[in-house]
């Protein structure tokens, strides 16, 4: 019956409110509560869903005033902040979770009140993790720590002068990137209700943008360093080096196609396959954000793949411009929903 009602109120939410333009002030304050279901992504999840999921959000919005390219060519996007505490629906084996993460929050359209698809990356608290003697059954996470990535889909409706209400669906995935085992993770999907609070009025930048260049097509070395365990009990971490070679057809000023090759040092496989060296093949796609970017790639192993289970590959990652040359880089290699490892390393542009 409380999911019902929540869900019916949400939809009338999203239909029938009226629709809002550019946002009128430079900086918000939401705050959120949201209602769902942890997912359980693995059959031996399953026992860990007992309860529906909520949560509680602060969020602080910087919405931006075209005074960049990218904000005008990304329909003035919204940069911010939130902390999330979120109750996971099991309070014997998870306990409480803990969120910070940062955020951009990108229109999908120039129309009025436009839908937003929102990416958050940060870090996450659980307080309730795998152990051995008092709690062997919770396989979802292992560390108190972990990796945070949030996707949001929500809309922005006007109440009344700098009041609104904000309505979104959202996924929530929490994980240590197998940096310690064992780690199938936690996904917790949601519906959300906000109300938001616009302060300081905005200040458009009318200013004619200068009219960038850039080349069509870019080539890119990559080494990033990781460790990581196996799905085994010999409690050893495994270090991993991986460089990728990356070339870039610009496609415009926001995105581009990426393919390449990626070569591993991951003594890892050693225990399935008696070989430490593997290589794969790639094909994906680059959001560039300015100085920012944000890349989605899938691959197939060339060469010592663990069994077929792993014969696809999947790459999120997060880049930032340091010089003309040097790039730093946040990845999370995973194959489908099981997280292989993360990585950090740098760039150079050929």
């Amino acid at each position: 019956m409380t999911t019902r009602f929540f869900t019916i109120f949400i939809l009338s939410v999203l239909l029938n409110f009226n629709s809002v333009c550019q946002k009128p002030y430079k900086y918000s304050f939401d705050g959120s509560l949201s209602f769902g279901r942890l997912l359980a992504h693995r059959n031996s999840m399953r026992r860990m869903v007992e309860k529906n999921s909520y949560s509680a959000e602060l969020t602080l919005n910087l919405h931006t005033d075209g005074s960049k390219n990218h904000h005008k060519k990304y329909n003035y996007l919204t940069y911010g902040v939130t902390i999330n505490y979120s109750n996971p629906g099991n309070k014997t084996d998870i306990g409480n979770i803990i969120c910070s993460y940062g955020f951009v929050s990108l229109p999908f359209n120039n129309k009025v009140n436009p839908f937003h698809f929102k990416i958050g990356l940060g870090l996450g608290w659980v307080e309730k993790t795998f152990d051995l003697e008092t709690n062997f059954q919770s396989l979802a996470v292992s560390t108190h720590l972990n990796a945070n990535v949030q996707f949001k889909i929500e809309r922005l409706f006007q109440l009344k002068n700098q009041h609104y209400l904000k309505g979104a669906i959202l996924f929530n995935h929490l994980s240590n990137g197998s940096f310690q085992t064992p780690n199938l993770g936690l996904n917790i999907t949601q519906l959300q209700i906000s109300y938001s609070l616009g302060f300081k009025k905005q200040i458009s930048d009318s200013t004619i943008s200068k009219i960038l260049t850039f080349k069509k097509h870019d080539l890119t070395i990559y080494n990033s360093s990781a460790f990581k365990e196996n799905q085994t009990p010999s409690l050893r971490k495994y270090y991993i080096n991986e460089t990728c070679i990356q070339h870039q057809y610009r496609i415009g000023y926001k995105s581009g196609v990426i393919s390449g090759f990626d070569i591993l040092y991951n003594p890892s496989l050693e225990e399935f396959t008696n070989k430490r060296a593997q290589c794969g093949l790639f094909l994906g796609h680059l959001l560039h954000l300015d100085k920012l970017k944000i890349g989605l790639v899938m691959g197939t192993y060339l060469y010592n793949k663990k069994d077929n289970s792993e014969t696809l590959y999947h790459k999120l990652f997060t880049e930032y411009k340091i010089s003309n040359k040097i790039v730093g880089r946040l990845s999370l290699k995973s194959h489908w929903a099981k997280a292989d490892f993360f990585s950090l390393g740098v760039g150079y542009k050929i």
